[in-house]
């Protein structure tokens, strides 16, 4: 889900737009079809369950982080096939729009049941681009078990950059954008985009951000919109607004191309990933950064960044970035799928995966709607994660219509990059 090469997730998600067009146009799901067979709305857990066992589930997902496939491959893996005699095969993927491509190339070719990839880790355009297709299976989600570990209404689980989730997403990872200083060189943290430009230009070289495309990067380029132009609430919706967009890209355009030459290497050149950008920060080459709390998290826990490192968010900027699992509508596994979608979403799954030595990523889950014991072992957790996450999620913001996320991409790679 994070950092790959500039330019492939642009060709990649062009060519799965195109696809999609033909998809939507000429490809209906035959009834014969084991995933149309397989109703959810009709089903108990427990017979999903027993659909399951003694079965093989394809997960598509970023493989590109040591911490989370070691998660995947250890914790998730070994209660798989302890709790339902499942065999998890991780099909790793450099960016989730190849998953997506994926799906579309099958369906197209005619393959509508039998497909290669059971559940994929998937979030923004990605969602948007197969929910709009109708290649997603489901909805699913209501019957989750673990689903009752969660508010409802939370708009963090029941919209994803503004689309209705509306059951075919069952939450996963919870992650806030955000920044972080190495607090030995930096005496006063930036609070919005003017300061952080006028820090950059008192600290030339100190300061960078990932390259967009990449994930990491354009969510630099989303709260760059927000903090520069009123705000993330004029956004909000379902709808993109061309107007609006027209009145406000160029004051990122402008900001971007000042803030440039004051980054490190004098913006000739950009970090291509998000290790690449900690590596940059735990050597002291730069000072500051925006980064997922889950890299910060970590960072410390292991000693790879300095023990000054210090996270905080731009206020109404940095974004609260969730992300899910879905299920393609020609998945061959779709009960194994559910059943890896509900451990992930679990109450244990999000402990276990919140542990700064794991991966440190924070929960999804409301925890006044776990038992004592569970809430008890989610606040030690948090008391020695190392970053205040209650004060920074307070100061986070959602991240809106994918649409924004493409044009800014855009716009960077024509009158920034370019």
């Amino acid at each position: 889900m994070s950092s790959f090469v500039l330019h492939r997730r642009r060709f990649l998600y062009l060519s799965a737009a195109a696809c999609l067009a033909t998809v939507a146009a000429g490809c209906d799901r035959p009834p014969t079809s084991p995933t149309t067979r397989l109703d959810p709305a009709t089903l108990t857990w427990d017979e999903v369950v027993e659909l399951a066992r003694g079965t093989t589930v394809n997960w598509a997902m970023w493989g590109g982080s040591d911490v989370i496939n070691r998660f995947a491959d250890g914790w998730v893996a070994q209660q798989l096939q302890q709790q339902y005699e499942i065999t998890l095969n991780r099909v790793p993927i450099n960016d989730t729009v190849e998953a997506v491509n994926k799906v579309i190339g099958e369906v197209q070719a005619g393959l509508t049941s039998g497909g290669s990839i059971d559940l994929i880790w998937i979030n923004g355009e990605n969602f948007r681009t197969l929910r709009q297709g109708d290649l997603l299976f489901g909805p699913f989600t209501q019957v989750l078990p673990a689903l009752d570990s969660y508010d409802p209404d939370d708009p963090l689980i029941t919209t994803d950059f503004g689309l209705p989730v509306e059951g075919y997403e069952s939450p996963y990872t919870g992650s806030l954008y955000v920044m972080a200083a190495d607090t030995a060189r930096v005496t006063t943290q930036p609070q919005n985009f003017e300061e952080l430009l006028d820090w950059a230009i008192a600290n030339p070289g100190r300061f960078t951000y990932v390259a967009p495309p990449a994930f990491d990067g354009s969510r630099f380029l989303l709260t760059a919109l927000y903090g520069l132009t009123g705000g993330y609430e004029q956004y909000a919706g379902n709808e993109f607004d061309e107007a609006l967009w027209e009145q406000n890209s160029s004051l990122v355009a402008d900001y971007l191309s000042e803030l440039a030459p004051h980054l490190w290497r004098g913006g000739q050149t950009y970090p291509p990933t998000q290790n690449r950008l900690l590596e940059l920060f735990a050597n002291g080459e730069i000072w500051m950064m925006s980064a997922f709390t889950p890299n910060i998290a970590e960072g410390i826990t292991t000693g790879q960044l300095p023990s000054t490192t210090e996270a905080f968010a731009l206020p109404g900027s940095s974004l609260n970035d969730p992300s899910f699992t879905a299920i393609p509508t020609n998945a061959s596994n779709p009960a194994a799928a559910m059943v890896l979608a509900n451990l992930l979403s679990s109450p244990e799954g999000q402990l276990e995966k919140f542990k700064p030595e794991v991966w440190g990523s924070p929960p999804l889950v409301d925890r006044d709607r776990l038992s004592p014991d569970l809430k008890t072992q989610f606040d030690q957790v948090e008391a020695d994660y190392g970053l205040p996450l209650q004060a920074l999620t307070e100061d986070t913001v959602p991240v809106v219509n994918a649409e924004y996320t493409t044009r800014l991409e855009q716009l960077w790679e024509t009158q920034v990059a370019g």
